[in-house]
């Protein structure tokens, strides 16, 4: 695992409070799965359960490009792309469906000197990952790079070190850089850019053992990854979303890629789980995670970047895994 091949990176200091955590009040308005039919509970091998549109008064609110589940699988950390994160507890119904979030923190990513970042190409923060040692790798993009940061309390509270990158990626296309990490076990870390293409793959990476090695990801029409996550039997799930600069966010889509196919030097490719397009519920999904449902089966969390902008929303959808 990649926190095994940086033992310098284990000297971190874990101080509370650091990053400045305070309550944010977080609205949380349910939406459907279709808003033409609102009797439509699956999409793919997927069941619905449940969505919300979420809304703060906070100005600093959104922007959301990774997400995270906690531990026990009842909390979320997200990470926006203007260097902030936040914390909340899940609210399900007794039927297992996303009624709410409570108890919602916010704070701001630190730099290296122990202050909030400063300057858009500095706080375009894309992608995280929760490693074995607790800690939390944080993916940056402009300035491309990987950080790590120790957690206090499910969030990341306090001074990062630099994480060993991998090679050439500060030559990656500027708003185009890693938009995904996945502790992968004893495989060691996944890394998949967005935009960066060679050889008509995606570019990506795998740490470990001994040092970052390539493989690549194949990608159809506009469709580009924007995160993934780990299945309980270590399957990788890949959320893609095609942009189109007319009409914005027009398909997101999620593949299951097998973890016996990621070895260096791969062309990675996945099984469809599902197509989400209009007129379901869509927009600018750039988080995942997966934790255990009732019975075992898989449930992912979507989560959307709103990019600051009123003509998006932020929306966290759930849904169960039914067919593998």
């Amino acid at each position: 695992m990649l926190y095994r091949l940086l033992a310098p990176a284990l000297l971190l200091t874990v101080l509370p409070g650091l990053s400045g955590a305070e309550p944010v009040a977080v609205r949380a308005a349910p939406v459907p799965l279709n808003p033409q039919d609102a009797g439509q509970r699956t999409v793919g091998r997927l069941r619905y359960l449940g969505g919300l549109h979420l809304t703060s008064d906070d100005p600093r609110f959104g922007g959301f490009s990774c997400l995270r589940l906690g531990r026990d699988g009842s909390t979320i950390l997200a990470v926006s792309d203007e260097g902030r994160w936040m914390t909340a507890r899940l609210v399900h119904d007794k039927k297992g469906s996303l009624v709410g979030l409570e108890a919602a923190e916010s704070g701001s990513l630190l730099g290296l000197e122990g202050k909030p970042l400063e300057g858009k190409d500095s706080r375009d923060s894309e992608s995280c990952e929760f490693l074995a040692d607790g800690s939390l790798a944080v993916g940056f993009e402009r300035e491309h790079r990987l950080w790590r940061y120790p957690v206090n309390e499910g969030r990341p509270d306090g001074v990062p070190t630099a994480l060993p990158s991998p090679p050439g990626v500060a030559g990656a296309p500027f708003n185009g850089g890693i938009e995904a990490l996945v502790d992968l076990g004893k495989q060691g870390l996944l890394a998949l850019t967005e935009y960066w293409v060679e050889s008509e793959l995606i570019v990506a990476w795998m740490h470990g053992p001994g040092d970052w090695q390539p493989l690549g990801y194949r990608f159809e029409r506009a469709l580009r990854p924007s995160d993934a996550c780990l299945l309980p039997d270590g399957d990788v799930v890949v959320v893609e979303r095609a942009y189109d600069p007319d009409r914005g966010i027009v398909g997101v889509r999620l593949r299951q890629v097998s973890r016996d196919a990621i070895r260096p030097g791969a062309a990675l490719g996945g099984r469809l789980i599902a197509d989400i397009q209009a007129p379901l519920t869509l927009d600018n999904f750039e988080g995942i995670d997966c934790g255990k449902g009732p019975r075992g089966k898989a449930v992912f969390y979507l989560i959307s970047d709103d990019n600051f902008n009123a003509e998006q929303r932020t929306l966290l959808l759930a849904f169960a895994l039914d067919r593998r």
